[in-house]
């Protein structure tokens, strides 16, 4: 119910941050898309791993797997960065 309510209230052109059911939705994926595709952060997993395995924490398989992993969702997220994907066309008209 409070999103169609939200949908007709952005159709009229008025939005009220906090109380806006979209907007809310909007700043949760917001930060979860900087936290998962953050390239400092897969950098800093990436030294982890690293470590892990030089200290004998983690068998050369695992290792391997884990780094591999890290490279694609590091690219990934260099990809994401340069599309800009931060930001939206509202079709709706409001803000």
């Amino acid at each position: 119910m409070f999103f169609l309510d939200d949908l007709l209230i952005r159709s009229l052109g008025i939005s009220l941050p906090g109380l806006d059911l979209i907007w809310t939705l909007e700043q949760i994926q917001r930060f979860a898309h900087k936290e998962l595709y953050n390239p400092e952060n897969i950098k800093n997993q990436i030294k982890e791993t690293r470590l892990l395995y030089e200290f004998g924490e983690l068998t050369r398989e695992e290792y391997e797997r884990r780094s591999s992993k890290l490279m694609h969702k590091l690219r990934m997220a260099e990809k994401a960065g340069e599309m800009n994907l931060g930001t939206r066309m509202d079709i709706l008209g409001g803000r």
